[in-house]
């Protein structure tokens, strides 16, 4: 991953918070992971280095809004962190970026399904539906880690639990989302895990085609029951059918 430059040579804040942030900001501390520049403003997502000495859970994805005025020689920024990186897509997209142009710029685990995939493109493209209340960074020898957000477009399962898992040796990533009635259902699930993850109607339609999917392969491994022969012709073996929607 390349060090962060936000080209801001020459350029001073544009008001007291742009000064704030800048002055916390170690540049160093940061290495990009994704960016996309738009004349003299710039998305950019990085991974930042000193969270692993920070204290436990600290988010270790921070997007950067970055809006250069060469005219006044000013510059403004915005910046916000972030237990996952769709989540930091997001935020970013709320502000103005292109949804489709913030892919990872480096070598970095990729989905492992589709469903992984469809599960972030709606995490960027949800707007402000979805508030992050609390969430659980992967970080270090983990495996999994997990962000809950309130869905401000569902009555009935407002509580949604985004939860995303490695597979070191693929280099890949699943994500999946449970949907609750409230953060008392969501807390006891984490604890416990004695249920599958309960699905979110979003993806029901995508379940059972995976599910179908399998069940075909499965079929279409077995071996047939009676050898074949020209004196004897097979008879068919009629596969099921079944509709798969696209993902």
């Amino acid at each position: 991953m390349k060090a962060i430059d936000f080209r801001l040579d020459g350029l001073e804040p544009a008001d007291d918070l742009s000064a704030d942030l800048y002055d916390c900001t170690w540049v160093g501390d940061f290495k990009t992971i994704s960016q996309h520049d738009a004349g003299e403003r710039s998305f950019i997502i990085a991974f930042d280095t000193s969270a692993t000495w920070g204290y436990p859970n600290m988010p270790n994805i921070v997007s950067f809004d970055i809006i250069r005025d060469s005219s006044q020689a000013a510059f403004g920024m915005r910046r916000a962190e972030h237990a996952t990186f769709a989540f930091a897509q997001n935020w970013l997209v709320n502000r103005g970026c292109p949804p489709d142009a913030l892919a990872p710029t480096i070598d970095a685990p990729t989905p492992a399904d589709d469903l992984s995939v469809r599960v972030e493109d709606r995490i960027r493209r949800s707007g402000e539906h979805l508030e992050v209340v609390g969430y659980q960074v992967i970080d270090g020898s983990d495996v999994e880690g997990w962000s809950i957000a309130v869905d401000r477009q569902d009555k009935d399962l407002p509580v949604r639990l985004f939860l995303e898992t490695l597979q070191p040796d693929q280099f890949t990533y699943t994500v999946r989302e449970g949907a609750f009635a409230d953060h008392a259902a969501a807390d006891t699930w984490l604890e416990h895990r004695s249920t599958p993850l309960p699905e979110a109607p979003e993806y029901r339609l995508d379940t059972e085609a995976l599910r179908t999917s399998a069940a075909l392969s499965r079929t279409a491994s077995l071996p047939l029951a009676a050898s074949t022969s020209p004196a004897s012709p097979a008879t068919p073996v009629n596969s099921p059918r079944s509709s798969r929607r696209s993902l």
